[in-house]
Order: C-alpha cells, then sequence, then structure tokens
C-alpha cells in the first residue's frame, strides 16, 4: 500500500493536484450551461469531501483479487 511517505514532497503536490484538475477537465470537457457547470462543480466537490473523510489505501498491483483464481 502507498502511502504519503513513499513520495517525494513534490510528487505527494503534484498527486494531489492532479485530482483537481481531473475534475476541472470533466467540468470542461461538456460545457453545458452556467446550471450544467454548477452540477458538476458541486458533484466534483462532494467527491472531494468523500475521498478525504473516507481515504482508501492504494493496493499494490502483487495483491490478489478476489475474483483471481488460486495458482
Amino acid at each position: 500500500m502507498a502511502d504519503k511517505s513513499a513520495f517525494t514532497p513534490e510528487e505527494w503536490t503534484l498527486l494531489l493536484e492532479s485530482v483537481m484538475m481531473a475534475g476541472i477537465a470533466v467540468t470542461a470537457a461538456e460545457p453545458s450551461g452556467l446550471w450544467g457547470m454548477l452540477k458538476e462543480g458541486l458533484a466534483n466537490s462532494r467527491a472531494l469531501l468523500q475521498a478525504k473523510t473516507m481515504p482508501r489505501p492504494v493496493r499494490s498491483s502483487k495483491r490478489s483479487s478476489p475474483t483471481s483464481k488460486p495458482r
């Protein structure tokens, strides 16, 4: 599992900024007027707040998934 200690300060900042940039890109991808832009912005804000309050660990690719067959 990767956490903040696995990254340099510059990498960690870039990682945090990329989440916001992805949300902005989705909002700008399909302009649907003021109302659509507000709805997309609010959805992005809700998702970020949820991720901040309930962080999920990053899984290593070496871990087997529950659907994988035993060897």
